[in-house]
C-alpha cells in the first residue's frame, strides 16, 4: 500500500510543481497574470456551436483537454530578474525538452515540451519569453498543460494573443 501512494505522489509531482512553481506571480501588482483551469474550459467546452462549423467543434475538442493555462506579463526589472530564475529552476528539474529558440526583434523567446500520449500531443508547452517588445523591457511565462493536440495549439496562442504565437506557428509548419 506504501509503495501505491509514494508512487502516486511521484507521479503527480510534476503536474503539480508546475502551478506552485509560478503561482506567486498571481497577486504581485508589477505582473499581469491571467490563469485559466480546467473548469472554465470544460464551461467553454459547453457552447453551444454550429455542427457546421469544423474549426469551431476542433477548438472546442482541444480547450476540452487542457487543464491549465498560465500567463504571467512584467516589466518590473526586479521580477524580470525573479522570473528568470524561477524559471531555470523550473527548466533544471528536467521533465520538459526544449522545441526551439528564437533571437529576435529584441526578444529571446524559448520553447519547452512535456511528451504525451504520442507525437502529436504534449503534456505541457512552456515558454519563456525575455526581452524588448515596443521599446519596453518584458519577460512572460506562459504554460500550458493538460492533452494538448500541438496541430491546434497555435491556433489558442494566437486567440490569447501570446508574445511567441507566430513564431510557434512557424514551427508548427516545419513539423
Amino acid at each position: 500500500m506504501n509503495r501505491l501512494v509514494i508512487t502516486l505522489l511521484l507521479a503527480l509531482a510534476p503536474m503539480l510543481s508546475t502551478s506552485q512553481a509560478f503561482e506567486k506571480y498571481e497577486n504581485m501588482k508589477e505582473v499581469d497574470a491571467m490563469v485559466m483551469t480546467s473548469k472554465m474550459f470544460k464551461m467553454l467546452a459547453k457552447v453551444d456551436l454550429s455542427e457546421s462549423d469544423p474549426e469551431a467543434r476542433e477548438y472546442m475538442k482541444l480547450i476540452e483537454n487542457l487543464d491549465r493555462i498560465q500567463i504571467y506579463k512584467s516589466s518590473n526589472a526586479n521580477v524580470r530578474s525573479q522570473m528568470a530564475a524561477d524559471v531555470k529552476s523550473y527548466l533544471q528539474k528536467g521533465s520538459l525538452e526544449e522545441l526551439m529558440r528564437v533571437n529576435e526583434d529584441g526578444k529571446n523567446i524559448k520553447f519547452y515540451s512535456m511528451p504525451g500520449k504520442n507525437d502529436n500531443y504534449v503534456k505541457e508547452l512552456f515558454m519563456f519569453l525575455d526581452g524588448q517588445s515596443e521599446g519596453e523591457p518584458i519577460s512572460i511565462i506562459l504554460s500550458i498543460t493538460g492533452e494538448i493536440d500541438l496541430s491546434q495549439l497555435s491556433k489558442l496562442t494566437a486567440d490569447l494573443k501570446v508574445p511567441g504565437a507566430e513564431e510557434l506557428k512557424k514551427a508548427n509548419k516545419k513539423s
